[in-house]
């Protein structure tokens, strides 16, 4: 009897440490999220401060909220090529690392230049690790759970930028800008320490070493992208993640100074960039469920519908606070929710063997986007646009990337 049950207790140990080291895997992977997420929120919530310290035009905070999308699309390149070379984990931990230093150094700007240059750095950290983390996270699962799965680590970056914004709001308690860096760079690093001990390698990368798949890394990126019938994948991914990224980066950096334009205060503004973080985090696992169901091409329709009029109704609702911020709550919700569909998306349209590349593609061109969504905002308003003109100026924008992520539903997805 005791010699038949081995079998039975063995299979019990195997499974108990899968699901180990997938929690654990997804954990490290949230905790990720949450300081990429941050970031994105941290010069968004800082700006009109630093405005006001540096005195700082529209064209200069355009390129400076620009400069970490430029250092991510490059860093997301070398990031998901390099982590089908050395492994996710490695390459993850890298990348937290540098990030975290860089965004320090963001603390101690003295101008213009050094912060474009600070933000340079602290991009390419932060395109290293999001697609390893993406990447890991939907790895560590079975297939049927993928998407709720990274759309759940993923939903971690809207929560991070709403605590870069309760940190914003505490300049009534006598902190100044500085604060948000030291914050957004002190916590990767600790979690990059915590990740060489307790982040397991992906199960994928330690069972492909020495198997014939492994021949597939020395293709060469092109053929990775856009071979064996890629391409039109590849392409409709890439204008997703490009119009997507655009509005929502435009939205996270530029939202708070929009709503003073709009003639709110500093303080409020801080509240409307909490509301649409806070919205976007929990909204996007809602959805998640939505999209992972077979009514998926029905939900993209209504989560970019909800998009545009959301956007549509901030600069509508005149000077009552609590209707903008319920506005940005519900802009928040389908912005922030249809971008981390798409990065739930992306993995799985990409063999194991060529997945940090096609993932980190999809994360350089979305950057692509959030360069020029910053750059696009600060243009209207220097040609004398006001907040309202930013906002209905892109809902074109939002109608291209939803048609793009309706295609992507018809689209066969790798094994």
């Amino acid at each position: 009897m005791g010699a038949s049950e081995l079998p039975v207790t063995s299979a019990t140990s195997r499974f108990a440490s899968t699901n180990s080291a997938a929690t654990a895997t997804l954990l490290l992977c949230a905790a990720a999220a949450i300081f990429e997420g941050f970031d994105n929120q941290s010069m968004g919530v800082a700006a009109p401060r630093l405005a006001a310290e540096f005195a700082l035009t529209s064209a200069q905070k355009g390129w400076i909220f620009s400069a970490a999308a430029i250092g991510l699309a490059i860093g997301a390149v070398i990031g998901g090529r390099a982590a089908d070379f050395y492994g996710r984990k490695r390459t993850l931990i890298v990348s937290l690392f540098l990030f975290g230093l860089f965004s320090i150094l963001t603390a101690s700007a003295t101008g213009p230049m050094s912060f474009f240059v600070a933000r340079l750095l602290t991009g390419l950290g932060l395109g290293g690790a999001m697609p390893n983390f993406i990447s890991l996270a939907s790895e560590a699962v079975r297939a049927d759970r993928r998407i709720s799965a990274v759309t759940v680590v993923m939903a971690g970056m809207p929560f991070g930028g709403s605590i870069a914004a309760l940190i914003a709001l505490g300049e009534r308690f006598g902190w100044d800008w500085r604060v948000i860096f030291y914050v957004g760079g002190i916590g990767p690093i600790v979690v990059s320490l915590i990740m060489l001990r307790a982040l397991p390698e992906s199960r994928g990368n330690t069972e492909a070493k020495g198997s014939p798949e492994t021949a597939v890394l020395v293709d060469s990126i092109w053929k990775s992208l856009f071979g064996d019938g890629r391409g039109p994948t590849t392409l409709l991914l890439w204008t997703a993640f490009f119009f997507t990224q655009l509005v929502l980066l435009l939205m996270l950096n530029w939202l708070p100074s929009l709503i003073v334009g709009l003639g709110f205060s500093t303080t409020q503004a801080s509240w409307t960039s909490l509301c649409f973080n806070l919205s976007g985090s929990i909204g996007a696992i809602l959805l998640a469920r939505m999209h992972a169901g077979a009514q998926r091409r029905m939900w993209v329709v209504l989560t970019y519908v909800g998009i545009a009029l959301a956007l549509a109704l901030i600069p509508a609702v005149g000077k009552t606070f609590f209707l903008a911020a319920i506005a940005c709550g519900l802009a928040g919700v389908f912005t922030v929710g249809a971008q981390l569909i798409l990065f739930a998306l992306a993995p799985l349209y990409y063999e194991h063997s060529i997945r940090g590349t096609g993932v980190g593609a999809s994360v350089a061109v979305g950057r692509v986007g959030s360069i020029v969504g910053p750059l696009f905002a600060s243009a209207l308003l220097v040609g004398g646009g006001s907040s309202a003109t930013v906002l209905i100026g892109i809902l074109p924008f939002v109608a291209v990337s939803g048609a793009a992520a309706l295609a992507l539903c018809g689209r066969k997805q790798a094994s």
